[in-house]
């Protein structure tokens, strides 16, 4: 199924530099409730609920505003949003935690070539996940986003796992460094 897949929470943070390309999608698209209302009334402690609270919590009050998010996007892929669409088909196995090994990978977080070339590729996803899904994600749990002068927001990788490393070069011959490796090629599956 080819989805948006519930991706890059913190993505737009980490291409603050980059120009997103207006498309009639994505001007189309509802705009996202603010993480202000939202959150409004709602002050929760994501990291203190037990399991129940937070599965009661996720079906009651996260899914439904996610989902209407996503299918003001896309009504074709997300008319049939579920908790699985999210944490994977596997999700009750991996007792819904995350990031979610299904979701498509980003790169690495020091990787800005590969940033660009995703956001490049999909200029819509990118929007929408860093200006929509990533803020109101993160207001309905109560957490700060993530940004470059608060790493430990919540971002992208909350959801979604990182491509592989590329592995250092080995030395060459005589002990000298081998030339560096090319840079990292556009991301992997999903996108």
């Amino acid at each position: 199924m080819n989805k948006i897949s519930v991706v890059s929470f913190g993505l737009v943070s980490l291409l603050a530099s980059a120009t997103f390309a207006a498309d009639d999608k994505a001007k189309a698209a509802a705009p996202a409730p603010s993480p202000e209302a939202v959150a409004a009334g709602k002050k929760i402690n994501w990291d203190k609920m037990d399991e129940n609270a937070k599965k009661a919590y996720m079906k009651k009050t996260v899914l439904p505003t996610m989902k209407k998010l996503f299918v003001a996007v896309d009504k074709k892929h997300y008319a049939n949003m579920n908790c699985q669409t999210c944490h994977g088909e596997k999700a009750a196995e991996r007792k819904f935690k995350m990031p979610a090994p299904e979701l498509p990978k980003l790169p690495q977080p020091t990787d800005r070539a590969g940033f660009m070339a995703l956001q490049q590729k999909k200029p819509d996803v990118v929007k929408f996940m860093g200006t929509q899904v990533k803020p109101t994600m993160a207001a309905l749990i109560g957490k700060p986003e993530w940004s470059e002068s608060n790493p430990t927001g919540f971002g992208c990788y909350n959801c979604h796992t990182k491509e592989e490393a590329a592995a250092a070069p080995p030395p060459a011959m005589g002990g000298k460094p081998a030339a560096p490796a090319p840079a990292a090629p556009a991301p992997g599956k999903g996108w």
